[in-house]
């Protein structure tokens, strides 16, 4: 199964529960991934199913970023609040650098979240498919 990071600072949380609840049926075709904090929220706020790591004051969004450069992440969410500084939010520069190398798409903003998913969404169907497409050959060359 792919995977999908989630993640935000307090501030955007409630944008990243909204998202994952209007884009559900994408959502739940992954394994997503989070820190703590916000893994726990989005867990129950949204009923989703969130494997989350450290928190991001412990390293949380580091462990996270080093899984970008693993080839098993399909897409990163991180709705960034460029007016916060709080040394509690995680931080999204290692991200934005191992995203760009790694050829992951990323989206920081609401906007390109949505796009984001309803991209997914799209290989989702593409690849479903495909696999029925397969069956329908080796049911044929049963015959």
């Amino acid at each position: 199964m792919r995977t999908v990071i989630v993640i935000a600072p307090k501030t955007k949380t409630r944008q990243l529960v909204t998202l994952l609840n209007k884009h559900r049926v994408i959502f739940e075709e992954f394994r997503l991934l989070s820190t703590t904090e916000t893994g726990e929220e989005l867990e129950r706020e949204t009923g989703l199913e969130v494997t989350h790591l450290f928190p991001a004051r412990k390293g949380g969004d580091i462990q996270l970023c080093g899984l970008v450069c693993t080839n098993s992440i399909a897409a990163v969410f991180f709705l960034n609040d460029p007016l916060s500084n709080s040394p509690e939010d995680p931080d999204i520069a290692p991200f934005l650098r191992a995203c760009d190398i790694n050829n992951v798409p990323l989206a920081t903003n609401i906007v390109t979240a949505h796009a984001l998913a309803g991209w997914l969404g799209r290989h989702i169907e593409a690849a479903t498919a495909r696999h029925d497409d397969a069956e329908s050959d080796a049911g044929r060359a049963l015959q």
